[in-house]
C-alpha cells in the first residue's frame, strides 16, 4: 500500500554539526561543504571535544526568516554531550526539538545529562514507542549482553513534553519531518539479527529495530536531506521511505549511522554501496556506526559526495544561488 504523500516544505539552507560520534580529528581538512572544528587556544585551554561510540547531531534550519534547531540523538553518556556541548559552544537554551532515532544506549543514554539543562519548556521529545522496550543481544556464542535503555520516567518531567509516535510527524513548523517506522523492503538491509526485547515480560527474538527512523528536510532545488541514527532499518529503506511519503525523489544528502560494521554487516556492503549510488546524492556522509570498510567503499565509489565526518564537523548545505 502506498503511503500518503506529506507536503514537505523546501528550506533554504540547513547545518548539521556533529556533537556526538565515534572519532575526532582536529587536523582533518575542510572543504566547501564541511567546516571542521578550528583548532585554537581556547579550544586547548577548554578540553577538546571527545569522541564516544555513539551519536548526536544538532540540525538547523532556515526557511525566509523562520530558523528552528532539532537535536537528533543524545549520545552514550551524560558527561560526553555535556562535555562537548560546552566545548563547541552549543547553547541548550537554542535547541527547540530533541529526537531519538531509537532506544539503543548509544543514542539515548545523553539525555540524562542535557534534560536538566533544558530549562521547564515543555521541550518536544519524539519517541516511538518501543524505544523504551527492555533489550539484551544474544551472540551466535551464546553470550548475552544487556542493552541500556531509557526510562520513560526520566523522560516525564517538566523540562519535556514526550511524543510517542509510530508514524511520521512534522517538527519546527514542518521544516523538519521523521519518518516514523521504516518499511523494510530491501532483501539485503537485515536488521539487527542478535537482538532480543521483552515484552509483556516475556524475551523475543526482535531482529527488526521497529523503533529506528531518521529525518527528512527538503532542500530547496537539490532534493531530501536524509538523516540517520544507526539505520537498523537500512539506509536504502529509508531513503526508499523519505522519497516514498513526500514525493520528492532526488536525494541530496545523505548523513548518519549505516550500521555497516563487523562480520554479519560487512557482506552486505557491495549491495548498499551499489543502491546509495544510483540515488546519486550530491553529498554523503557517514558516520558512527557505518564501520571502515564501508566507509571505504563509499569514498571509493562517489569520492565527489564522500565527506569524512569528524566530532566538531559542520556540514553546510546551501540553497542554490
Amino acid at each position: 500500500m502506498t503511503p500518503p504523500v506529506i507536503a514537505l516544505p523546501e528550506v533554504d539552507e540547513m547545518t548539521i554539526t556533529t556533537i556526538v560520534d565515534n572519532s575526532i580529528d582536529v587536523g582533518m581538512a575542510g572543504s566547501d561543504v564541511a567546516r571542521r572544528l578550528p583548532l585554537s587556544t581556547r579550544l586547548i585551554n577548554a578540553g577538546l571535544p571527545v569522541a564516544e561510540h555513539g551519536l548526536s547531531l544538532l540540525i538547523e534550519v532556515t526557511r525566509g526568516e523562520r530558523r528552528g534547531t532539532v537535536l537528533f540523538d543524545t549520545g552514550v553518556s551524560p558527561t560526553g554531550i555535556l562535555h562537548n556541548l560546552d566545548v563547541l559552544q552549543v547553547q541548550a537554551r537554542d535547541i527547540q526539538a530533541i529526537v531519538l532515532s531509537h532506544g539503543h544506549w548509544d543514542h539515548a543514554m545523553g539525555l540524562a545529562g542535557l534534560i536538566d539543562r533544558l530549562g521547564k519548556r515543555g521541550l518536544p521529545l519524539v519517541v516511538h514507542p518501543d524505544a523504551y522496550l527492555e533489550r539484551k543481544l544474544v551472540l551466535p556464542n551464546g553470550t548475552e549482553v544487556e542493552i541500556p535503555t531509557p526510562l520513560l520516567s526520566d523522560f516525564r518531567r517538566g523540562n519535556v513534553e514526550v511524543i510517542e509516535e509510530i508514524g511520521p510527524s512534522m517538527l519546527l513548523d514542518g521544516m523538519v519531518l521523521v519518518t516514523g517506522e521504516v518499511p523494510r523492503t530491501t532483501d539485503f538491509e537485515i536488521g539487527m539479527p542478535t537482538q532480543w526485547a521483552k515484552r509483556h515480560g516475556v524475551w523475543e527474538h526482535d531482529p527488526v529495530v521497529h523503533d529506528d527512523q531518521g529525518l527528512i528536510v527538503n532542500l530547496k532545488d537539490k532534493g531530501l536531506v536524509v538523516i540517520t541514527g544507526c539505520g537498523h532499518a537500512g539506509i536504502i529503506n529509508t531513503i526508499g521511505h523519505a522519497r516514498a511519503i513526500t514525493g520528492v525523489s532526488r536525494v541530496h544528502a545523505v548523513i548518519g549511522g549505516f550500521h555497516l560494521n563487523g562480520k554479519t554487516f560487512e557482506p552486505h556492503i557491495p549491495a548498499t554501496v551499489a543502491a546509495l549510488e544510483a540515488f546519486a546524492p550530491g553529498v554523503i556522509v557517514p558516520t558512527h556506526c557505518t564501520g571502515w570498510r564501508a566507509i571505504h567503499a563509499i569514498a571509493t565509489t562517489m569520492p565527489d559526495a564522500f565527506v569524512a565526518n569528524s566530532v566538531g564537523t559542520v556540514i553546510r548545505l546551501p540553497a542554490p544561488g
